[in-house]
């Protein structure tokens, strides 16, 4: 799925502020993430840059779970670089945000497995489109709901506790 900036408007933000002459193309929901599990995962992430205070375990992670009533089950972390993030993360990058799937507990449509880990794009403004800005384009996007959803019940996000939803 592509969103593209329309250009013509002036802008300071970080992201967007060296397109505002001819737009810019962005694909969305790279490493094939969810984007269900995106859009779950978004607030805990924004958190996690003003640094919010998660209390699941003494690193300060926070758990998030996908909607999904067998879904997976992720910790979003705040850690210093060091060489296991690989070569999308600049070695001068201090603290990579991420979320890392630590159990899966069902089918997932999109294959997701323990390990897995997740980006928060801070660390390459200029090659993702802000995630404030698709947060908010969400509801608009023509997304498919994967067939792990039931919209008859779906979890909290909080995996620790056992509340479910019915739509």
């Amino acid at each position: 799925m592509i969103v593209t900036q329309v250009p013509g408007n002036s802008t300071n933000c970080a992201w967007h502020k060296d397109y505002t002459d001819f737009g810019k193309s962005y694909k969305l929901f790279k490493d094939n993430i969810c984007p269900i599990l995106f859009h779950s995962l978004y607030p805990y992430f924004l958190g996690a840059v003003f640094e919010a205070k998660y209390g699941y375990n003494e690193q300060g992670d926070c758990q998030v779970g996908c909607p999904a009533e067998k879904g997976i089950d992720t910790l979003v972390k705040i850690r210093p670089y060091n060489e296991t993030f690989g070569k999308e993360i600049p070695t001068d990058w201090r603290d990579v945000i991420h979320a890392e799937v630590v159990k899966v507990n069902g089918p997932c449509d999109y294959a997701h497995k323990v390990g897995d880990r997740f980006f928060f794009p801070t660390y390459a403004k200029n090659q993702n489109l802000c995630p404030a800005g698709l947060f908010n384009l969400f509801p608009f996007l023509a997304i498919e709901t994967p067939s792990c959803i039931n919209k008859k019940r779906l979890r909290c996000p909080d995996w620790k506790e056992n509340i479910y939803y019915s739509i």
